[in-house]
């Protein structure tokens, strides 16, 4: 069959579809309802497999793109285009992104065929890590911005479903019904032409100059010591200090094609893409689940306390041991968990994680690991328990209102949307998060990437350093393989 033959005939199921009673009653209601201008449609029909990266890389024509993908747990999407956006700043902001999706909510009109707690309209986007963010290299993001887009598509499982989001504007029902239409056929023209063009091969590698000072290690090794001399002083238990490097590249880098390479080499992984405009995004392959919130339950996990990777299966598991006998590393993980539990009590009726951290293995470095599960109060949303959890200590410090004070000074650093909730949510105030570490700022031909380490008072600053050059090559790795 010809690909023209096989398009028509998937378009000609999203028609059949289209002409059921339901959505002719959805059709009847809309019709009914009181003009207004602002008014949103979302339509949620099931697709044909196609691999949502393979859609975002078709839909060149999109400047704002949002990825989200963890192969493992066979979760994937893909969106482009903006038809709404949510804003805040400052302190409240959490509770204000939940005031505007209540707000927004009220605007939108929505039908799916298929039950299921991704389909229809979902929110993407993410937080910074300060309360503001108005620094010169993020100041396009914002301390808190999630985009409603003009197509969601999501893979979950081996169920594929394509969310159209239509603005009513002054279009007559049939009109929103013909745009339905167009749109799904454009979309799967799109994502079937499936055009390829090999770069051209001039015999040179893409390399990457390494743009940071030389005196950044010594700076670097004062930093821990004061860290170390703070704790000691009882100041607080643990502080995470991140820094930062710029890689530059001989030609503008893709964000597809880097987060293609992540996601091959970390299936593990929270693979994403926040790409704000045609030169700019944010993207990372993180280990750390902030937040899963479905029907109540809500998941979250302690990740703090690393080891390198053995080069044969018994140094691996040798190191895999050391690292669960270590007190410097199980001290620091314990920190995490403790906090997690205190924070997550007064909004669950329980907070349920077993007794000993297990090892997580990722393809270049293991950690301390706690799965945390709680079953939350009626009445509470996801950014509620994203407000109490960020930053946990994994990514700020214990106890928090002390360390997190003294994180920017002592980094010097702007963190923007680094170790910050990256992630998606629904209407309904379910969705997830996680937290955006072993990630990089891509603007034209730069990468700032960053990288961070707990700090607790036997700290070695040789060895946090070189945990922080572990911890760069995820990034350091997709960008030499362009």
């Amino acid at each position: 069959m010809h690909l023209n033959e096989r398009l028509q005939g998937t378009t000609t199921e999203f028609i059949e579809t289209l002409d059921c009673d339901s959505f002719k009653a959805f059709l009847h209601a809309l019709s009914q309802e009181a003009y207004s201008p602002d008014k949103l449609v979302s339509v949620t029909l099931p697709i044909a497999a196609v691999d949502p990266l393979v859609a975002l890389e078709q839909h060149a024509d999109e400047t704002e793109k949002f990825y989200w993908d963890h192969p493992e747990n066979s979760i994937s999407i893909s969106a482009a285009g903006k038809v709404s956006e949510l804003k805040a700043t400052g302190s409240n902001r959490f509770d204000d992104i939940t005031a505007k999706t209540k707000h927004l909510k009220n605007r939108v009109s929505a039908y799916t065929s298929i039950s299921h707690s991704m389909a229809g309209p979902l929110f993407l986007g993410g937080y910074s890590f300060g309360d503001h963010n108005v620094s010169y290299i993020w100041n396009k993001f914002g301390a808190a911005r999630f985009v409603l887009p003009k197509w969601i598509l999501v893979r979950s499982g081996h169920k594929h479903m394509l969310t159209i989001i239509i603005e009513r504007k002054t279009k007559a029902v049939h009109d929103i019904y013909m745009e339905i239409i167009d749109r799904i056929t454009e979309f799967l023209n799109i994502s079937g032409r499936n055009v390829f063009k090999q770069a051209p091969k001039n015999g040179q590698q893409n390399i990457l100059c390494n743009l940071q000072t030389a005196h950044e290690k010594p700076v670097w090794k004062d930093r821990v010591d004061r860290a170390k001399s703070m704790i000691k002083k009882s100041t607080f238990d643990k502080i995470v200090l991140a820094r930062s490097v710029e890689l530059e590249s001989k030609h503008d880098l893709d964000p597809a094609k880097l987060i293609y390479s992540l996601r091959q080499s970390y299936p593990e992984c929270y693979n994403f893409i926040v790409q704000i405009d045609s030169d700019t995004a944010f993207i990372g392959s993180t280990p750390e689940r902030l937040a899963s919130f479905e029907n109540g339950v809500f998941k979250t996990e302690g990740l703090a306390g690393s080891a390198s990777r053995g080069k044969s299966a018994s140094e691996d598991a040798a190191l895999a041991r050391s690292l669960l006998q270590s007190e410097k590393d199980l001290e620091e993980h314990q920190f995490v968990v403790r906090s997690i539990d205190s924070t997550l009590a007064p909004y669950s009726y329980s907070v349920e994680h077993p007794n000993q951290p297990r090892v997580k293995k990722l393809n270049n470095v293991q950690h301390l690991f706690t799965p945390i599960s709680a079953s939350i109060k009626h009445g509470f949303q996801i950014h509620d328990l994203i407000k109490q959890l960020h930053p946990t200590p994994a990514v700020g410090g214990f106890p928090k209102n002390r360390a997190v004070p003294f994180i920017q000074d002592m980094e010097q650093i702007e963190r923007g949307w680094y170790s910050a909730p990256v992630g998606w949510y629904n209407l309904n105030g379910c969705g997830e998060f996680a937290v955006a570490i072993r990630s990089a700022l891509i603007h034209k031909n730069k990468a700032h990437l960053f990288a961070g380490c707990g700090i607790v008072e036997d700290s070695d600053p040789e060895s946090e350093w070189d945990e922080t050059i572990l911890k760069f090559q995820p990034i350091t790795n997709a960008l030499n393989e362009l």
